[in-house]
C-alpha cells in the first residue's frame, strides 16, 4: 500500500502505518521495500552554447548562422544528505548511526549539441548521463521517516533538455541585451535513482546583460514547473531560478576568467520557500581559447554551496566544446586545373619562345629585361632608369629619390609638403609645419598628426565649440588650418570625413543634432578656406560611440570629439591627377 506523504506525517498517519507495517510483519520476519520515485537532483543547468557561463547562460548571439557543440564532465560531492530528507532531529541521528548520504557523488557527462541564426534565434539540446553515482539507503528499520527505499544505480540517464532562446532587445553598441528563453525537459532519465523526474518539466525565463568589453555582468532568471516527488520528508515542486555572473575577458577575449551564484526557491508544496529546498551554489571559471578564431574552447570550474539546500558540498568540472559556421565567408580558391593542347603550345606569334596562350605580350616579342623577363612582353620604356616606366613617370628624365616620400611618382622631392624645410631635415615630409629645434618635431604640425598604417588624422588638441552650440571657437580655427594645409601637400587624399561625438548629457536626439551640426561647421569652414566639396564630409553619431565612460566628467570631456578619417586616398603622387610642381585641381 502507498500513503500520501501528507497523511503519513499526520499523527494519525502514522499510527495507521504502523499498524499496516505490523500486520504484514505477521506474514513475514522482513519484507524488501519496494523502490519509490525520487526527483532530478543536479540543478546545474549547463548551457553549452559559445558565449555562456557555466552555470548562467548570456543573451548572446554570433553574427554568422553557426552550429557548435560541448561535452562536460562534473563531478558533485554529497549532492543529498541526510538532513534534507529526514527532518526529525532523533530520527535522523538513528539513520547516521546506520547510513550515510543517499546520494554521495555524481560523476556527470552533459552533452549538448545546437545552433544560432540571424543574430537572435538560438536552439539547442543537451543530454546529461550520470557515469558514476555513489550513495546509502533511505530506509531503515524501525525509523517511521526512513520509509522509502531508493537504489542509487551506479549508471543512470538523465532528462533530456530542449530550450529556445531568443534575443529581445540589444543596443547598437552592444553594451545592453535583453533575451528570452523557453526549455522542456523530456522524462529520458533515471527517476529511481535522482537523475530524473517523473514525467515532462517545462521553463520559461529571462536573462539581461550590461557589456563594458573589459567586464560583463549577467543576469538570469525563470520558472520551472516540474512533478512533484520526493523521498521521506523531502518533497520538490515547481520552483523559481536565477542566476547572476560576472566575466573579465583578457587578451581580445583569447582567456575569460568568470564568478557566478546561482539557485533556486521551491514554490510551492508543504516545502515551499525551505532551506532545504532552496539551494545556493558559487561557481568560478576560467576559460581557454584553444586557437586564433576562439572557435575551440577548454573551461575548467569549480564552486560549493553557500546554504544547507540541496546542493553539492563541492562541485568542480571541465568542458570542451567548438563551433563552425553553417556558411563559409571564405570558401576556398577553386584548383586550378591543367589545360593542354599541343596545337597551341606550338602557335608563338612573335616567335620569342612563348606560346600565344601564356604570352602577355603576343605580337611583342620579350627582350628578357626586368623587371618581368619571362611574361612575354618587353621592358617598357624608362629613359631616367629608375624602374619607374615613362608612362607612369612624371619626371621621366628624372630619377626619383626613393627618399620615403612620393617614391612612386618617379620624382625626386626636396620639399614635399612645401612648407619650406627640406625632406632631409623635415621628421614630417608630408605634413606642413613649422621650424623647430625639438628633436622629433621640426617641420610637423602642431596640433594634428598622420598616424603611419591609420586612416585616422589624431587631433592633439580638440576642435572647441560654443557652449551648447555648432559654432567654432575662434582657438579652433589653427587646428582646421592645419587640417588645410595637409589636404593641400597630399592630394592623393580624395575623400576626408569629418566625424562630430558627444557625451551623453542631454537627449538623445539633441545630442545626435549637435554632434552633425559641429562635424559640418568644420566641413564648411574647409571648404571656405578652399577645399573641394568633393573631398569632403561629415557626420555626426551623437553619444553612440564613446570612447571612455560618461559616468565621470574626465570621461564625458574626451567622447565630446570631433574626428578626422580618410576614406579613400590614391597611391601618393600616382593617381591624384597633378603635377609635383603644377597647381592641385580641387583646392
Amino acid at each position: 500500500m502507498v500513503l500520501s506523504r501528507g497523511f503519513r506525517h499526520g499523527l494519525f498517519g502514522r499510527w495507521f502505518a504502523a499498524t499496516v507495517a505490523g500486520a504484514c510483519a505477521l506474514g513475514a520476519a522482513s519484507e524488501a521495500h519496494a523502490q519509490d520515485t525520487t526527483f532530478s537532483l543536479d540543478r546545474l543547468r549547463i548551457g553549452g552554447a559559445p558565449d555562456d557561463g557555466i552555470g548562467v547562460w548570456r543573451p548572446e548571439m554570433a553574427d554568422e548562422p553557426r552550429i557548435y557543440g560541448q561535452l562536460a564532465l562534473g563531478l558533485s560531492w554529497n549532492p543529498f544528505r541526510i538532513e534534507h530528507h529526514i527532518e526529525d532531529e532523533n530520527q535522523r541521528q538513528a539513520v547516521a548511526a546506520v547510513s550515510g548520504a543517499p546520494v554521495r557523488q555524481q560523476l556527470t557527462a552533459y552533452m549538448g549539441l545546437g545552433f544560432e541564426v540571424w543574430k537572435r534565434l538560438g536552439v539547442n539540446v543537451m543530454f546529461p548521463l550520470t557515469l558514476v553515482q555513489t550513495g546509502n539507503p533511505t530506509n531503515v528499520a524501525g525509523v517511521p521517516a526512513a520509509s522509502d527505499a531508493v537504489d542509487v544505480a551506479p549508471v543512470a540517464p538523465g532528462d533530456m533538455r530542449f530550450e529556445a532562446r531568443g534575443v529581445i532587445v540589444r543596443t547598437t553598441n552592444g553594451f545592453f541585451k535583453l533575451g528570452a528563453n523557453a526549455a522542456i525537459w523530456a522524462p529520458s532519465g533515471n527517476d529511481k535513482s535522482f537523475t530524473g523526474d517523473k514525467g515532462v518539466s517545462g521553463d520559461l525565463g529571462l536573462a539581461t546583460e550590461l557589456d563594458w568589453k573589459d567586464f560583463i555582468l549577467t543576469f538570469d532568471t525563470g520558472f520551472h514547473l516540474r512533478p512533484e516527488s520526493g523521498v521521506n520528508d523531502f518533497v520538490v515542486g515547481h520552483e523559481w531560478n536565477y542566476g547572476v555572473a560576472g566575466f573579465l575577458p583578457f587578451r581580445d577575449d583569447m582567456i575569460r576568467l568568470g564568478l557566478s551564484v546561482f539557485g533556486s526557491v521551491q514554490m510551492t508544496g508543504d516545502d515551499a520557500a525551505k532551506v532545504e529546498t532552496s539551494p545556493i551554489e558559487w561557481m568560478a571559471e576560467a576559460r581557454f581559447a584553444l586557437e586564433k578564431k576562439k572557435q575551440l574552447w577548454l573551461n575548467g570550474f569549480g564552486g560549493s554551496r553557500m546554504t544547507p539546500g540541496y546542493a553539492p558540498d563541492f562541485r568542480t568540472g571541465i568542458a570542451f566544446g567548438g563551433w563552425v559556421n553553417l556558411i563559409d565567408k571564405e570558401p576556398p580558391s577553386p584548383k586550378k586545373e591543367k589545360k593542354f593542347d599541343t596545337f597551341n603550345d606550338k602557335l608563338d606569334t612573335d616567335k620569342d619562345g612563348y606560346p600565344d596562350h601564356m604570352d602577355l605580350c603576343p605580337t611583342e616579342p620579350e627582350d628578357g629585361k626586368p623587371p618581368f623577363p619571362t611574361d612575354g612582353c618587353p621592358a617598357e620604356s624608362d629613359r631616367d632608369g629608375d624602374g619607374i616606366p615613362d608612362y607612369r613617370d612624371k619626371c621621366p628624365d628624372e630619377k626619383e629619390d626613393f627618399d620615403g616620400v612620393d617614391d612612386k611618382d618617379g620624382c625626386p622631392e626636396d620639399d614635399a609638403d612645401k612648407d619650406g624645410i627640406g625632406d632631409a631635415k623635415d621628421d614630417c615630409p608630408k605634413e606642413p609645419g613649422e621650424p623647430s629645434t625639438e628633436k622629433g618635431k621640426n617641420g610637423c604640425p602642431k596640433f594634428i598628426r598622420r598616424i603611419e598604417g591609420s586612416t585616422e588624422i589624431q587631433v592633439l588638441k580638440k576642435v572647441e565649440f560654443e557652449f551648447g552650440k555648432a559654432t567654432l571657437r575662434p582657438d579652433s580655427f589653427p587646428i582646421l588650418d592645419e587640417v588645410y594645409k595637409l589636404l593641400v601637400a597630399n592630394p592623393e587624399i580624395k575623400l576626408l570625413s569629418i566625424e562630430g561625438h558627444t557625451d551623453n548629457v542631454g537627449s538623445d536626439q539633441g545630442n545626435l543634432l549637435l554632434s552633425k551640426n559641429r562635424a559640418k561647421s568644420c566641413l564648411d569652414y574647409l571648404i571656405k578656406k578652399g577645399v573641394a566639396s568633393s573631398r569632403l564630409s561629415s557626420e555626426g553619431f551623437g553619444e553612440g560611440k564613446p570612447i571612455e565612460t560618461n559616468d565621470t566628467a574626465e570621461g564625458r570631456a574626451k567622447n565630446r570629439r570631433t574626428e578626422f578619417h580618410i576614406r579613400d586616398q590614391a597611391i601618393p603622387g600616382v593617381e591624384s591627377g597633378t603635377s609635383p610642381t603644377g597647381p592641385v585641381p580641387g583646392q
